[in-house]
């Protein structure tokens, strides 16, 4: 019977079944009710319903049909269920639906689930209860469902369970699609239709709705898949996932090795992405014996890659020049690093500590020092034997300890700890044991190794190892009892003991009831009446003593002075014989008794004592501070001696003093220090509070030092006190230069200012100031300008960033300008910085930013070779007298001059080189970073006092003025065209020293094959005239004299110069302006959409605006209408009820609740990007022109301006906050690649950084606010280290990787999970899952058929978007350490490319923002998107306003785009492709009907009530430029760009009448057509500013002209350049209105001699008055009710103007030039318009 039931089932279940009715509920026989189930008639809904309700819901339902066993049998594709849930109750219901394979699923929905769950036999949806409790009607898709979560076909309903607490209307079945939301009725059959197959629910389950009122006032439908997800989608056609080859990723550690991390496999589960865990390493054919060694340790741990040869020293390319002859070696290191170990040696002559990767012993007495190097990280922890045979040492993430020899300084062996690094070494007091700590974040392991086999080199053996719950501190063994260790975590002790081979612990957490936070621990060394005993110290100035044999807290000692207060931290303590060392956290180092009952010696330090040491004899204390000090207390005599100090930050400057053994540096904390190199000593310290030094030298003679700082300020230094402030400047200084002579000093400025002064004394007397010489930016700094040896010439990089020039130093006459862009084929190279070569070779060396080093010969400026001496990374260059040596990174190269890029030999630093000097005699080199090493340099000297005489005798030879062939000529030199050249910059004595280069302009002449590229510029007084014509020289300021430009008296030939160098051209003084950062460049932009792109404009915001007060103003910022969207990236944040987003230059703040807005202004070009954090609001622009690149900071409460920021030279990309909000990240775009991590307790700069290719994207790590990842050309891991310097890794990608992902292919996002994971998509759709730590990826997969731009994670799920238009929502499951699964949950498509995304913690609610300039609600639950702002995606070309309330745009994208203007919302949208619309007009009389011009010609008009298009006519060939009807509607005028005036009738839409007399001209595009509300009359204006006015009568077809003028204008364009016939497109527009207020009047503004407004009589035809203007008027409206004019200007200005008295206020709202105003009668507003964004203003007068 069943089977012939389905059977029929089409037939009696047509078109829906009636659930209750069917089965009677009410009488209860077919159907089974149970508990408390009543029925009432409901008001709202007017009809009988069920209430359901009881406490448990399995107690009190309604089960359909009566039993279990029988079936209902409905195949209805849709079931609908119409309740209502019973308020803040909890509620079931379950549905048991039958697949075609006989599977019953049930499919449950209730308010009590929290997530979405699927076995294969249920289904449990969660119910979301959002505010007041609705009757609500719940259809779900049936098939869908089970297709999409199970993957099986649905077949019919077998029964129902509705369970407490609902009240429940009906159940309905049906094949057919209804929406409860149409009514039926005329007046709501259409509005709430999105599918056309829908049909309106049967009228006895329909809802009713009151009279005007709409449906969703009273009631919910829910529809599950959403309305804009196809329904019923057959999944078995669902693109599969394919099964994905080994794939391998790996770090770049070293060149003769890598380690490989096998990818995951990926394969297909079902609809899931499973990851399984494989690991295998590669190693290379053939490895040395230390390789091998190393390779076991390497088998198996994949951390790291270690060379443990003792010598790093020893470069990998066997080309180099043997170790035997090296040149350097490493002599003397000035520095700490994180590791607070110290240790005196056994004889208490020598102490050791840690310098970042190297371990130090130095002498007490003369400072000499032994240093083992070889470790790749900072060391963490390190142990001497008690003989100083041995010491042990780890470090930082590595689990390997290595084993030290003193004598020998060799490496002798290598074991490996639990898995993790390790810390507190400590060997046993019978040097046979070692121990260690190795922790994780849960839990630590105490390992004990056998060392006494180390003296003959055996093996070095685990003896035991035991793990704990705490995270360990320190752990020592008892000096006397080898069996017993104590340990101390932050709350714990643990005494341990080695009983059997294996440890037992026992912990103590309470001291006699209390609780304290431990800091250090120590083994009492008198073993007479201390036996056993432990000292643990605390927080709050208290020891405690412990009894180790018992466990038992024996006694609580509180040193503290003042009982009653809580003292200082005690940070260390340690023990001898008769008495035990304290330091605390006020400074004091004191020495108590053994009973802790007197002070025998105090010591009182400057800053808190970190650690303390005590020699055998105890007759020595060491002690070590927080600010890097490490001083030596003499017991016996009591005089301490500091024997260590060292900078706090990075060092950013290095000089040597040419006189004395003395060198000076100046880091980011502030402080300058002189050093004596001879004994480490430091002379002396310089600290400026509230700022940083950024350049110093020393002068020659006197050994005074000038120090730059970063607030503009110079001062002169001399034995540390300061003896002269400079405070001339506004920005930082980064370069000061003082000639070899002493006379005289240059200094440079970040703004390109470059200064002179004259010496006198200490005093500094100014001379010259230049600006816009050098180029800007501080990144150059602390050397931006260099002098050759005989101090004749400087030289520097600018004025633009691509540029060299040389200057004579007595006249600054510019002797030679080098572009050295064409030098690079791929790119476009920037200079990094300039040297001089020896005296007598005349070279000047020229690194670039990409690693290059350019030879340029000073005395014909060509181009003699290029070389990249290292692999990447800007170079640190220097030359010493017979050598060259170049840094870059941890290495150094050093070259002999005449071999430079031939032999070479290359060492190794521990530490950055980022700055390198030699000492006076060449025999040190000195190399900075985080601290100072000091190298003796053993290279020969033979050649250093010949070539001084030599040079002494030949100083005409290198003068670059007059230059002197030192062999006969071999052909006639060759003339090289230049320009003439007005000023070399020579400044005369006349009393303005102050040159501005700003207004001149590159323009390189072009150069013949046959000629030489580079020309200096020689003497005016050398007789050599230039062949320029003098008619075309700019005029400059009239104190400078001209120079003449000549050749070089003698000629190279080009085929002696290198084949494969690209010479660039010459450069002349005409051309010393910075670039413009918005120019183009040769560098080509990333493809990528998720880079930012901003068009360039021609406009700038007005130097001079007469701004209104408040109480005074006649109009008033209302409405911005839109979000930045093609030109915006991640531009929206979300953050309460509050929507923050930019349009423009403005960052519009809305209450999602009232729709109000506030406006932040204070950016003066777009706003690109915003990012958020607890406290601030940052926001981001780019430079153009003359206007620098912005970051402003808000705070967040008050929407106040914290501070601007200002750093990045063109755009912004990406802005992000760290984890924890204390730093800002700032990410410049493809012209510049570099990071900025911006300090936002002092909003100054903690470090910068170039990154390797663009970037696209950055993502903080949310846990580590020093960590964050970049993405673009690459993928780089940061982390901005202890010493305040950032330092990256590059995940390379091998073969097999980019053949699964694609060569070309870019990183387009990232985000960071809570875990420490980072989620990276491509520009290919590719989503990858990385471990930063390792730099290994896990997982990829593709997700999208594009672009990825925004990903959002949380909650276990990740949210993807991009170019594709679609949001997908992932489910990521790890649960399972050795498997990943990814499920794809769900999808909702937007209207365009998705380029914002915000999202909740829950990953169920966000914000989106696309390319369209929309911005919408998602919610993920509902699967719902909601358009909150909508705007336009390009340039808005006009405003029509009707009569009513409403207004339509037109845009460049072919939209019109219909508003109304209370609330402003758009209501409509046509869209035509291939054609902008570019004007539009309402009809007069008819305001349902809108005209639209397009660019092919064509009009169109649409029927707003229709919402159809009703006509279409093409009358022009051009594009449609002015469209205008009559005041009576009967005609439409419209215009085109090439003149032609056509006349339509707006009944037949046929053309009645063409105007060709504006044809003729040349630019004669139609840019005006009114009709006068006062007479007959209508003018046309055309671009080339000729009026011609009509008079007409459309009943008899009179059509006739009346006057035509012609407005003169000068000849050329406002920025004084020539017009020619491509040039009149930057004019201002002709603009022409008939006066609303007075008859016969017109009003005109144009190009012309004056900027004025013309007020024109028709009758008397002439000029009756004139309104003058101070800008250039692009758009016009007049405000009749109020008496004003509207002006929109070319320089961002809205200008509203008197009728009457021409008095005028400026307003500033736009980014560019105001192309569009319109009054709006009906609700006396006025709407402002410049390029896509929209603003409505409040007319106040």
């Amino acid at each position: 019977r069943i089977q012939i039931l389905f059977e029929m089932a089409d037939f009696w279940q047509t078109p829906y079944v009636n659930v209750f009715k069917h089965y009677g509920v009410g009488q209860w026989k077919k159907c089974h009710k149970e508990g408390d189930v009543v029925s009432y008639m409901d008001r709202v809904i007017k009809s009988p319903a069920y209430r359901i309700s009881g406490i448990v819901p399995a107690n009190n339902f309604m089960a359909i049909p009566k039993h279990s066993s029988q079936s209902a049998g409905l195949v209805g594709k849709y079931l609908y269920i119409l309740f209502k849930p019973l308020p803040s109750q909890f509620f079931t219901i379950h549905l048991e639906v039958v697949s075609s394979c006989g599977v019953t699923i049930r499919v449950s929905i209730s308010n009590l689930y929290k997530i979405f769950k699927a076995t294969a036999t249920w289904l449990q949806f969660p119910y979301l209860i959002d505010g007041e409790s609705k009757w609500t009607v719940l259809m779900f898709d049936l098939p869908y469902v089970l297709q999409k979560y199970l993957n099986r076909d649905f077949s019919h309903v077998k029964s129902f369970k509705l369970g407490a607490n609902i009240e429940v209307k009906n159940i309905l079945s049906s094949s057919k699609l209804y929406n409860p939301r149409i009514l039926g009725t005329e007046n709501n059959k259409l509005e709430f239709v999105t599918n056309p197959s829908e049909l309106p629910l049967p009228r006895e389950m329909r809802y009713p709705v009151p009279k005007n009122h709409q449906w969703p006032e009273f009631y919910s439908f829910i529809r599950f898949p959403a309305a804009n997800e196809n329904i019923s989608v057959n999944f078995n056609n669902e693109l599969p996932l394919k099964t994905l080859n080994f794939n391998n990723c790996f770090s770049q550690q070293s060149k003769n090795k890598r380690v490989y991390n096998e990818l995951p496999i990926v394969s297909k589960s079902g609809s899931s992405i499973s990851l399984r865990n494989s690991r295998r390493v590669q190693t290379q054919s053939e490895k040395t014996a230390s390789q091998k060694i190393e390779e076991d340790f390497l088998n198996m741990s994949l951390i790291e890659n270690v060379n443990i040869s003792p010598l790093n020293k020893k470069p990998p390319n066997p080309t180099v020049i043997p170790s035997s002859e090296c040149f350097c070696n490493l002599s003397r290191v000035i520095g700490l690093g994180p590791c607070k170990e110290l240790r005196f040696s056994n004889n208490g002559h020598y102490f050791y500590f840690a310098a970042g990767p190297l371990i130090i012993q130095q002498c007490v007495e003369t400072a000499e020092q032994t240093i083992y190097e070889g470790h790749t990280d900072m060391v963490t922890s390190f142990s001497v034997n008690i003989v100083d045979q041995f010491i042990a040492s780890s470090q930082q993430n590595s689990p390997l300890i290595r084993f030290w020899n003193v004598s020998t300084r060799e490496c002798i062996g290598i074991v490996k700890s639990s898995g993790y690094p390790c810390k507190s070494l400590h060997f046993a007091s019978s040097d046979n044991f070692l121990l260690g700590i190795a922790s994780t974040k849960q839990k630590s392991t105490l390992l004990i190794w056998d060392t006494q086999f180390l003296k003959l080199k055996g093996d070095i053996k685990v003896l035991c190892e035991d793990q704990t719950d705490d995270i360990l501190q320190k752990a020592l063994f008892c000096p006397y009892n080898n069996t017993r260790i104590a340990s101390i975590s932050s709350k714990k002790v643990h005494i341990w003991r080695i009983r059997n081979g294996k440890l037992k612990t026992c912990s103590i957490s309470r001291f006699d009831g209390m609780e304290f936070n431990l800091k250090d621990v120590c083994w009492s060394m008198n073993n007479d009446e201390l036996l056993n005993t432990v000292f643990v110290s605390t927080s709050t100035s208290t020891l405690i003593q412990i009894d180790a044999s018992k466990a038992k807290t024996t006694r609580i000692i509180n040193l503290n002075s003042s009982p009653d207060a809580e003292g200082p931290s005690i940070n260390s303590i340690i023990s001898h014989d008769a008495f035990f060392v304290v330091a605390s956290t006020d400074g004091t180092m004191k020495v108590w008794d053994l009973k802790f009952e007197e002070v025998i010696l105090n010591a009182e330090h400057e800053s808190s004592v970190e650690k303390v040491a005590v020699s055998n004899d105890g007759l020595r204390l060491l002690a070590l501070t927080d600010t890097g000090s490490i001083g030596v207390l003499d017991a016996t005599t009591r005089v301490y001696k500091t024997v260590h100090r060292n900078h706090l930050k990075r060092i950013t400057g290095v000089a040597v003093d040419p006189q004395n053994e003395q060198l000076a540096t100046i880091s980011l904390d502030g402080t300058l220090r002189v050093w004596d190199m001879a004994t480490l000593d430091q002379v002396y310290e310089v600290f400026s509070p509230g700022e940083h030094p950024t350049s110093l030298s020393y002068h020659p003679l006197r050994g005074y030092i000038y120090v730059g700082y970063s607030k503009g300020m110079v001062r002169v230094v001399e034995d540390g006190e300061i003896k002269q402030d400079v405070a001339d400047f506004t920005s930082p200084i980064t370069g000061i230069c003082v000639l070899p002579n002493g006379e005289t000093i240059f200094v440079s400025d970040a703004l390109g200012s470059l200064h002179t002064y004259r010496v006198n004394n200490s005093e500094l007397a100014p001379d010259h100031q230049i600006k816009h010489m050098v180029a800007k930016g501080g990144h150059r700094a602390p050397s931006a300008i260099k002098s050759s040896n005989d101090g004749k010439v400087v030289a520097f990089v600018g004025p633009t960033e691509h540029c060299v020039t040389i200057l004579d130093s007595s006249t600054l006459k510019c002797l030679i300008k080098l572009d050295v862009t064409s030098t690079v084929a791929d790119c476009l190279d920037t200079v990094h910085s300039v040297s001089f070569g020896t005296l007598k070779s005349r070279d000047v060396f020229i690194t670039t930013q990409s690693g290059k080093v350019l030879t340029v010969d000073s005395r014909t400026g060509t181009i003699t070779s290029v070389r990249q001496p290292h692999p990447a990374g800007q170079i640190q260059l220097v030359v010493g007298d017979n050598y060259i040596v170049t840094a870059s990174r941890n290495r150094f190269n050093v070259w002999e001059y005449g071999e430079f890029g031939g032999q070479v030999q290359q060492y190794v630093t521990s530490d950055p080189a980022l700055h390198i000097a030699f000492t006076p005699h060449y025999n040190r080199l000195v190399t900075c970073g985080n601290f100072i090493s000091i190298w003796n340099f053993f290279g020969p000297m033979s050649m250093n006092n010949q070539s001084k005489n030599e040079n002494k005798t030949n100083d005409n030879e290198i003068i670059l003025c007059n230059l002197e062939s030192d062999s006969p000529k071999s052909s006639p030199p060759i003339p090289t065209t230049l320009d003439h050249v007005e000023s070399d910059l020579r400044l005369d004595n006349s009393d303005d020293k102050t040159l501005d280069l700003s207004s001149l302009t590159l323009d390189p002449p072009p150069i013949p094959t046959h000629q030489l590229p580079i020309t200096p510029v020689l003497d005016a007084t050398s007789g050599v005239s230039s062949p320029t014509n003098e008619d075309n020289i700019p005029e400059i300021a009239q104190d400078i004299p001209a120079a003449v430009a000549s050749d070089t008296e003698e000629d190279i030939p080009v085929a002696l110069l290198p084949q494969n160098i690209k010479h660039p051209f010459k450069i002349s003084p005409e051309s010393l302006s910075p670039k413009s950062p918005s120019a183009k460049t040769s560098k080509d932009a990333p493809l990528c959409l998720r880079h930012i792109s901003v068009d360039v404009t021609n406009s700038t915001l007005a130097a001079k605006r007469y701004m209104a007060t408040a109480d005074s103003c006649g109009i008033e910022f209302d409405t911005f209408i839109g979000c930045e969207g093609q030109e915006g990236r991640r531009n929206v944040i979300w953050r309460d009820t509050y929507l923050y987003f930019t349009l423009g230059n403005v960052i519009v703040v809305e209450d999602l609740k009232t729709s109000k807005q506030v406006h932040l202004i204070e950016h003066t070009e777009k706003v690109t990007g915003l990012a958020a954090s607890q406290k601030y609001l940052a926001s981001c622009s780019g430079s153009h022109k003359l206007n620098p690149s912005q970051i402003c900071l808000w705070d967040l409460d008050t929407l106040d301006i914290v501070k601007t920021l200002s750093y990045h030279e063109y755009q912004v990309e990406t802005l992000q906050f760290s984890g924890n909000g204390s730093y800002l990240l700032s990410v410049g775009n493809f012209q510049e690649n570099v990071v900025v991590l911006w300090d936002l307790d002092n909003f100054e700069i903690c470090s910068a950084a170039s990154t390797e290719g663009h970037v696209n994207d950055a993502s903080c790590d949310t846990e580590n606010a020093r960590e964050f990842v970049t993405v673009g050309k690459n993928i780089q891991f940061w982390v901005y280290d202890h010493t305040d310097e950032l330092y990256s890794i590059t995940a390379v990608m091998p073969p097999q990787f980019t053949r699964s992902i694609g060569k070309d292919v870019e990183f387009t996002a990232v985000t960071h999970t809570k875990s420490g994971h980072v989620y990276i998509a491509t520009s290919n759709g590719y989503i990858t899952l990385w471990d930063p730590r390792a730099t290994t990826c896990l997982l990829h997969w593709s997700g999208h058929s594009h672009e990825i731009d925004v990903m959002c994670h949380g909650n276990g799920a990740l949210v993807t978007a991009g170019v594709s238009k679609n949001l997908k929502l992932w489910k990521v499951d790890n649960a399972n350490e050795n498997e990943i699964r990814v499920n794809l949950e769900d999808e909702i498509e937007l209207d365009g490319a998705i380029i914002s995304l915000i999202m909740d913690d829950a990953l169920k609610l966000g914000i989106a923002g696309t390319t369209h300039g929309t911005i919408w609600y998602i919610n993920w639950d509902e699967k719902t998107s909601i358009r909150l702002v909508s705007g336009h995606p390009d340039t808005v070309n006009d405003v029509a306003v009707g009569n009513k309330d409403s207004f339509a745009t037109a845009c460049e994208d072919g939209g019109l785009r219909v508003w109304t203007i209370e609330p402003l919302e758009q209501c409509l949208q046509f869209s035509v492709l291939n054609a902008a619309c570019t004007r539009a007009a309402f009809t007069p009389h008819h305001t349902t009907n809108v005209a639209a011009g397009y660019s092919d010609g064509s009009i169109r008009i649409f029927d707003l009530k229709e919402v159809a298009m009703i006509s279409k006519m093409v009358p022009h060939k051009a594009g449609v430029s002015q469209l205008s009807y009559s005041n009576s509607g009967e005609v439409l005028i419209t215009g085109d760009t090439s003149g032609i005036i056509s006349v339509i009738n707006s009944a037949t839409s046929l053309v009645v009448r063409i105007i060709t007399d504006h044809r003729n001209a040349n630019n004669a595009e139609i840019t005006s057509l009114d009709f006068s509300s006062l007479t007959a009359h209508w003018l046309a204006a055309s671009k080339d500013r000729r009026l011609s006015i009509w008079k007409s009568n459309w009943i008899t077809d009179e059509c006739k002209i009346i006057d035509w003028l012609s407005f003169p204008a000068p000849a050329f364009s406002p920025d004084g350049t020539k017009l020619n016939s491509t040039s009149f497109n930057v004019l201002p527009p002709s603009i022409a209105r008939f006066s609303p207020l007075e008859h016969n009047i017109l009003i005109y503004t144009g190009y012309g001699v004056y900027q004025e407004i013309i007020f024109y009589d028709i009758k008397q035809k002439n000029a009756v008055r004139k309104i003058d203007l101070v800008h250039w008027a692009t758009s016009l409206d007049i405000i009749p009710n109020s008496n004003l004019i509207v002006l929109g200007t070319n320089d961002r200005l809205v200008k509203v103007i008197d009728y009457v008295s021409g008095t005028f206020q400026d307003y500033v709202a736009h980014h560019d030039s105001v192309t569009t105003v319109r009054y709006c009668e009906q609700q006396n507003t006025l709407l402002t318009v410049a390029g896509n964004s929209l603003v409505r203003w409040n007319i106040k007068i």
